[in-house]
C-alpha cells in the first residue's frame, strides 16, 4: 500500500516511456525484464496479435525470465486453466461456454437487482459516521453482484472474498501464508461446486456445472473459470466506480450527465480510460519474434501491453487528461481482440447506474480528506483505492 499518488498513478511515467520510445525494455519492479508497449496504435496491434501469447505453457522454455511466481498478480498465468491463460480454440471453447451468461442482453437483465442494491447501499453510506466509499460502496456493490451472477451461498462469501483479496493483493506470492491461502481457497471453490451440484439455480455456476456434465469443462477447467470469473468482478469495478466518482468530483461540470442513462454510460466509457481499472493487460508472451515498427520484440520475450498508457496516448486520445465523453476513439479498459473482457458489459452497466445513483442522491459529494492522503494498493496489473473517506452533504455555505 502506498499513499504517495506519484508511485501509484504512473500516468506521468507511462508518458515519459512513450515520449521515448512507443515499445521498449523496462526493468519491472523485482527485476523481471519484460517489453513495455505504451502506444495506443502499437498496443491495438499487441493486443490482436495471435503471436503474443497468453499461456506460457507455449513458450519453447515456459521460465524464460518469468516463471510465474514474481508478482502477485502472476496467479492469472500460473494457475489452473482459463480466460486469462489459454488461446486459440482452447480460449474460443472456454469463452463460448460462457458467452450467453455475459452478453450485453444478460447484463441488461441485472439492471434492477443492481439499481436495488445501489440504493440499499447508498442508504448504508448516509447513515455512517464516517462513509467510504470504497467500504461502504462499490466494493459490497461489486462483491454482492457477482456473487448473485454466479450464486456462491450466501454463508460462504465472506471467507471466499477473504481469500481471494488475500491471494491478489499479496506482496510475495511464495510466502508460505499464500500457499496456504491458495490451498484454501480452492478447496473452498470445491466445496461451493459441490453445494451447486446438488442444488443447482438460475445461476452462472449451475451453467458451469452442466457444461462440465456435457463433456465442454474439465474438472479444473470449471474450478479455474469459477475463480477467475469471481476475482476478476470485484477489484476492476470496485477500482472504476471509486475511480469514476473521485474524476466526478474533480470535474463537477460532469455531474448533469448522469441524470440521463444514455449520457451517463458515454460518460462512463470516458471514465475507463480516463482511470484504466487495470493499468496493464496480462502477461503475454511472444511465440516468434514480433515487429513494431523499427523495434523487434523477440521470441520468448515477456510482453506487457499498457492500457493506462495507451488510454492516454494523445495520437489517438488528444488533450488525453480531460474527461472528454464525445470522444469517437475506442478506449482500451476491456482490452480488444479475441481477449476483450467477456464481463465488461456488466462492469460497465454496474458503474453507469453506480454513479448515477450516487450523484443523485448526493449531489454535494466530495472527499473528506486531501487527495494526496488517499490511501492506495496495488500497482502492475490491478490497483484500486484501499479507503475513499468523502462527506454526502453540503456544508453550510453551500446550502
Amino acid at each position: 500500500m502506498t499513499g504517495d499518488p506519484a508511485f501509484w498513478d504512473a500516468t506521468t511515467s507511462f508518458r515519459r516511456l512513450r515520449e521515448r520510445a512507443p515499445v521498449q525494455q523496462a526493468v519491472l519492479p523485482g527485476g523481471l525484464v519484460a517489453w513495455l508497449i505504451t502506444g495506443a496504435s502499437q498496443a491495438r496491434q499487441a493486443l490482436a496479435d495471435p503471436r503474443l501469447a497468453l499461456d506460457m505453457r507455449r513458450l519453447p522454455d515456459p521460465r524464460m525470465g518469468f516463471g510465474g511466481r514474481r508478482y502477485p498478480d502472476d496467479i492469472f498465468s500460473a494457475e489452473g486453466r482459463h480466460l486469462l491463460n489459454s488461446d486459440g480454440a482452447e480460449h474460443h471453447r472456454l469463452r463460448t461456454v460462457l458467452a450467453p451468461l455475459l452478453s450485453r442482453t444478460a447484463a441488461q437483465r441485472w439492471k434492477p437487482y443492481i439499481t436495488r442494491t445501489c440504493a440499499e447501499l447508498l442508504d448504508r453510506l448516509d447513515a455512517a459516521e464516517r462513509p467510504d466509499l470504497v467500504a461502504d460502496y462499490a466494493r459490497p456493490l461489486a462483491i454482492r453482484v457477482t456473487t448473485a451472477l454466479l450464486g456462491i451461498p450466501e454463508e460462504l462469501q465472506h471467507r471466499l472474498t477473504g481469500l481471494t483479496r488475500s491471494m491478489i493483493s499479496a506482496p510475495d506470492p511464495d510466502a508460505p501464508a499464500v500457499h496456504r491461502d491458495r490451498t484454501a481457497l480452492f478447496g473452498l471453490w470445491s466445496r461451493i461446486i459441490g453445494h451447486k451440484r446438488r442444488s443447482p439455480a438460475d445461476d452462472l455456476l449451475t451453467h458451469l456445472v452442466l457444461a462440465h456434465r456435457q463433456g465442454r469443462l474439465s474438472a479444473q477447467e470449471l474450478v479455474s473459470v469459477a475463480w477467475g470469473l469471481y476475482s476478476g468482478g470485484i477489484t476492476p469495478t470496485t477500482t472504476l466506480i471509486v475511480s469514476g466518482a473521485v474524476e466526478i468530483m474533480r470535474a463537477p461540470g460532469l455531474r448533469e450527465m448522469l441524470r440521463d442513462d444514455s449520457d451517463a454510460d458515454r460518460l462512463t466509457g470516458e471514465l475507463l480510460r480516463i482511470t484504466s481499472p487495470f493499468p496493464v493487460a496480462t502477461w503475454r508472451f511472444a511465440l516468434q519474434d514480433i515487429a513494431f515498427g523499427d523495434t523487434v520484440i523477440p521470441r520468448g520475450g515477456v510482453v506487457l501491453v499498457a492500457l493506462a498508457a495507451a488510454n492516454r496516448d494523445p495520437e489517438l486520445f488528444p488533450d488525453p487528461g480531460t474527461v472528454c465523453p464525445d470522444r469517437r476513439a475506442g478506449q482500451l479498459a476491456f482490452g480488444l481482440g479475441p481477449h476483450y473482457c467477456p464481463g465488461a458489459p456488466l462492469a460497465r452497466l454496474q458503474a453507469s447506474l453506480a454513479l448515477s445513483a450516487l450523484i443523485n442522491r448526493f449531489p454535494a459529494l466530495r472527499l473528506a480528506t486531501a487527495e494526496a492522503a488517499l490511501p492506495r494498493q496495488g500497482v502492475l496489473v490491478e490497483r484500486c483505492y484501499e479507503r475513499l473517506p468523502v462527506r454526502t452533504g453540503a456544508t453550510r455555505a453551500e446550502a
